[in-house]
């Protein structure tokens, strides 16, 4: 595994070549992207402008526009780590080309037994779906959703599928047997505007009756200069100053959410109202490494809790590393 680590592609290449890349923000974990940038121009995002910033340094004459990735050198590829994140910065669904690059991409994993996280708040296509079907037991799926206002989606994420096409991914993934499995992603979550009552119970209403038996929620983490970007428009202007604690991530970096103890408060009372409809509430302890301390599930990805199962049957120990790696 060191020696994959190794060969991998650390950043934004060039020649705009897909890869698979060890990521130790993203729960130490491998990831891989298959466009630049990402469709949904969410405005909490902290990843895609990033790379897009990146990009942008070398090659000044670029626009901005959502760029798909080559997939050449990842067809060449003959190591492949046990599970990989699709996709990091940017969403695998994010457009029809997308969707037809990330058939190519999925068949070469299956090829090669790999787990697939794949995240995404895009529509997902006949073919994907037909797809996922021949390997389902490797895919360990989250479906973004965290609001059902479209009015809302539409400032907050405004080229993102509505909040009725994203349920409709739901109910067709959960006809699919023996898929790994089928989690809602009710994150990240504005303070005011997202964590009230009305909304996450109307959520966790729908998913349920489509069978969902877990989401991972959590709270959105910014920048400073995202907060105060956020104070400056009136409907987001509130979420914005409630935003007022540096919170510990993997990252190390200095990013600001929701005072913690208000996050536990409102996460327990979520957590409440998940089990009355026989939900699981998880969480993530790499956003937020606090979380670690309490009593919530807080490895948010399916397929590394069972690694962490495995270990434990076997050896009769807990397994000292948080994640697989």
């Amino acid at each position: 595994m060191d020696d994959l680590k190794k060969k991998l592609n650390w950043g934004v290449s060039d020649d705009l070549q897909a890869d698979i890349r060890y990521e130790y923000n993203a729960c130490k974990g491998y990831v891989m992207d298959i466009s630049l940038g990402c469709s949904h121009h969410c405005i909490y995002c902290l990843f895609s402008p990033l790379e897009l910033m990146v990009y942008k340094l070398k090659n000044p004459s670029y626009k901005g526009d959502v760029l798909p990735l080559k997939l050449d050198k990842f067809l060449e590829r003959t190591e492949f780590p046990p599970c990989v994140y699709l996709c990091y910065s940017s969403d695998p669904l994010g457009s029809p080309e997308l969707a037809e690059n990330i058939q190519v991409v999925l068949k070469k994993l299956f090829e090669h037994d790999v787990n697939v996280l794949f995240i995404t708040k895009g529509v997902f296509t006949d073919g994907v779906i037909e797809l996922c079907k021949e390997r389902p037991e490797l895919m360990e799926i989250q479906v973004g959703i965290a609001n059902c206002d479209d009015k809302r989606n539409k400032i907050i994420e405004p080229q993102a599928p509505t909040y009725r096409e994203r349920l409709g991914n739901l109910e067709r993934l959960a006809a699919i047997d023996n898929l790994g499995s089928l989690v809602v992603l009710v994150d990240p979550l504005l303070p005011v505007i997202d964590d009230t009552d009305e909304n996450i119970g109307h959520i966790i209403d729908d998913v349920s009756r489509l069978g969902v038996k877990e989401v991972v929620m959590g709270y959105v983490i910014l920048t400073k200069n995202m907060v105060e970007t956020l104070k400056k428009t009136e409907f987001t202007r509130e979420a914005a100053m409630a935003m007022t604690e540096k919170t510990p991530t993997i990252s190390e970096q200095e990013l600001y959410s929701l005072p913690f103890d208000k996050k536990l408060e409102r996460l327990r009372h979520f957590r409440q109202m998940c089990e009355a409809k026989g939900v699981l509430l998880s969480v993530c302890g790499c956003k937020e490494k606090r979380f670690k301390e309490t009593d919530f599930e807080w490895i948010c990805h399916p397929f590394n809790r069972a690694r962490r199962e495995e270990f434990a049957q076997k050896t009769g120990a807990q397994l000292e590393m948080d994640h697989l790696a």
